[in-house]
């Protein structure tokens, strides 16, 4: 995602654009709740226009629903629209590791720590590995899933121990990309498994955003 120069104002569409982006992660927009043009231009205090080409942006990016004729969105994950999601993750992660310098991305890990805030643990270490690959392309399939998976992301932190999972991925990088490519493959397939009480968590957290 582009961002303006420090300094610089944001044009409206990148305004409207980085806006929804972040209500999106932040579990500030509710799972299926429809997403009013006019509404949302007036709560940002632009015209309807770049709002509405934000939106489609985002919708082609598979982030929020275009239903024709209804309206744009929020999108509302499935448990087989999560399964896919992790599997197509881990699909991108395993290529990753096969081109990153692990032991440059080892100690970044080691030496960030697993006790910052934000996204859990495992994403920012998935978010550097696929940096580290130096795969334009790639990164831009991945930052998608990433996106889509963001909710989850955060729902995780109920049901799986973030800072266990950070010290397995920065050991794993320190051994190589086998060991590596096995630790990525055992934690999305218990993310897989365990999809339904992702989805129920994620559920709960909206709501919870929303009051």
């Amino acid at each position: 995602m582009r961002h303006a120069s420090p300094g610089k104002p944001k044009d409206p569409f990148s305004l409207a654009l980085d806006t929804l982006r972040v209500r999106l992660g932040g579990g500030r927009l509710i799972l299926g709740e429809p997403l009013t043009i006019t509404d949302l231009a007036q709560e940002l205090g632009l015209s309807a226009t770049p709002v509405r080409e934000a939106l489609s942006r985002l919708a082609g990016e598979g982030l929020i629903e275009d239903r024709r004729g209804r309206g744009y969105f929020a999108k509302r994950l499935d448990v087989a629209d999560l399964v896919e999601l992790y599997g197509l993750r881990r699909l991108y992660l395993v290529e990753a590791a096969a081109d990153a310098s692990l032991d440059d991305l080892a100690a970044i890990l080691r030496e960030i720590g697993s006790g910052q805030s934000g996204l859990a643990p495992a994403q920012q270490a998935y978010e550097r590995l696929v940096a580290g690959a130096g795969n334009r392309v790639l990164m831009d399939a991945c930052r998608i899933v990433f996106e889509r998976l963001i909710g989850a992301t955060r729902a995780e932190a109920a049901l799986f121990d973030a800072t266990a999972e950070w010290a397995e991925l920065a050991e794993a990088m320190a051994r190589g990309a086998s060991v590596l490519v096995e630790v990525i493959v055992r934690h999305h397939r218990g993310r897989q498994g365990r999809a339904g009480e992702i989805v129920r968590a994620m559920r709960a957290y909206s709501n919870i955003s929303s009051l």
